[in-house]
């Protein structure tokens, strides 16, 4: 079955923005990615629509979208929410669907530390399970991985081992506490 994400894009954009008419949404999802047209997003060739990855992958344009925006004949409720909020729309949109409520979400994010080809997809709801997912201390919570991924130490495999101090490490620290303690 053929998955176009640009369609679940516009379809999602719709659901979100109600009274977007079709074409305008198909229109926004285009332009936010640097397209002119949907004929030209059409046309290229080189744009793998059915690639699940492809929100991480595609060039992100603000200012086009905001100029075509205010372009667009008619009323379209497109004009009258912020173009930054129209852009988490579409990503969202683009996005595959979360992995445990298989939903589009605003507050969908990739799993893991490899950005052009995360482990998996899971909104903000989900990922408050601390039994599924969690964050590494070094990373923060810009990152997100499976639980099982993260150490006791709460650390991710890149940085896995990070917090335990060599001895010269350790003997600086000793030093620094008898040196803070000293007139205590």
């Amino acid at each position: 079955m053929s998955e176009d994400l640009i369609k679940q894009a516009a379809e999602y954009l719709r659901k979100e923005i109600p009274g977007t008419g079709s074409s305008h949404a198909h229109a926004a999802v285009a332009h936010a990615i640097g397209y002119k047209s949907k004929k030209a997003l059409l046309d290229d060739e080189l744009l793998d629509r059915e690639n699940p990855n492809l929100v991480l992958q595609v060039e992100w344009n603000q200012d086009v979208l905001e100029a075509r925006i205010s372009e667009m004949g008619g009323e379209t409720p497109l004009k009258r929410v912020s173009t930054g909020h129209l852009m988490r729309v579409i990503y969202a949109g683009l996005a595959p669907a979360c992995e445990c409520c298989e939903e589009k979400s605003l507050s969908i994010k990739p799993l893991g530390y490899e950005e052009d080809d995360p482990d998996g997809w899971v909104c903000a709801p989900c990922a408050s399970d601390e039994e599924e997912y969690g964050e590494c201390v070094y990373c923060g919570p810009e990152y997100l991985y499976r639980a099982d991924e993260i150490n006791s130490a709460g650390e991710c495999p890149e940085h896995a081992g990070e917090s335990i101090l060599d001895p010269e490490e350790e003997e600086d620290i000793e030093s620094y506490i008898e040196y803070m303690t000293k007139d205590s």
